[in-house]
């Protein structure tokens, strides 16, 4: 069944399931009210704290020299001592990939006062720069983030990497999408039962039920984004959801 129309009737159901009630206004939440038989309008919220389970990280491994030759092997020695760091420490020879070599050509300077005309072909070759992507995509995710940072250690064996910034991942946003969406559900049928408490009307039935962006923040912020965001610059992070509903009052 599809993800998206199974969460859509989750919502409805949850949220018409015990909303028998009263409406007025009501803390944290969006409610007006203007005569019977109007519609109350109440937001409903659910956070919840997730710890990424997988992460792609690259490091760039550059070799120069004035001969391609030699910047050849001193770029392959060190992607080969990079990806034999890599396994050392834990990683398996699946969750390591090498990019395709990058060449970068440099060329001796005009002479003082003659004119770029944009071409290099009368001008000799100064060397060359050479560079591959290591990439690793692992679900050990606290072993990458360590050895992201551990990894420039090797430059110290004269090896020139670069370790780029991790991304975090969360795989199993399908699944958490329809609890989440169920929790916010019942987060508005709450306040509509606190709108009740303080009203002598009556909720008469669901309009409408409407699911908002889902959005992944990171953890522990009060970054809001109506807009929906994907965070993937920290372990661990707050998933967001929010359902706006409905119901007509007499």
């Amino acid at each position: 069944m599809d993800v998206s129309r199974y969460s859509s009737i989750i919502v409805a159901v949850v949220i018409g399931a015990a909303l028998v009630a009263c409406a007025s206004v009501v803390t944290q939440g969006v409610v007006h009210i203007k005569a019977p038989n109007d519609i109350i309008r109440i937001t409903g919220s659910a956070r919840k704290i997730i710890r990424s389970d997988l992460i792609t990280w690259h490091a760039k491994i550059t070799a120069r020299d004035a001969k391609m030759d030699a910047a050849y092997q001193s770029l392959r020695a060190g992607v080969a001592k990079t990806q034999a760091y890599l396994l050392k420490h834990g990683l398996t020879a699946n969750e390591v990939t090498i990019s395709p070599t990058e060449t970068e050509t440099f060329y001796a300077p005009l002479p003082k006062g003659q004119a770029d005309y944009g071409s290099s072909i009368f001008r000799p070759i100064t060397g060359y720069r050479l560079t591959q992507e290591v990439v690793v995509q692992s679900s050990q995710v606290e072993l990458v983030d360590k050895l992201a940072r551990s990894v420039t250690d090797l430059m110290g064996g004269g090896i020139q990497i670069e370790s780029l910034a991790p991304e975090y991942l969360y795989t199993k946003l399908g699944e958490l999408k329809v609890e989440m969406l169920a929790a916010a559900a019942k987060d508005a049928r709450q306040r509509a039962d606190q709108v009740a408490q303080n009203s002598g009307c009556h909720v008469a039935r669901v309009r409408y039920a409407q699911m908002g962006v889902m959005r992944i923040i990171p953890a522990y912020t009060t970054s809001e984004n109506a807009e929906g965001t994907y965070d993937t610059t920290t372990l661990d992070k707050e998933i967001v959801a929010v359902v706006s509903a409905g119901f007509s009052i007499r």
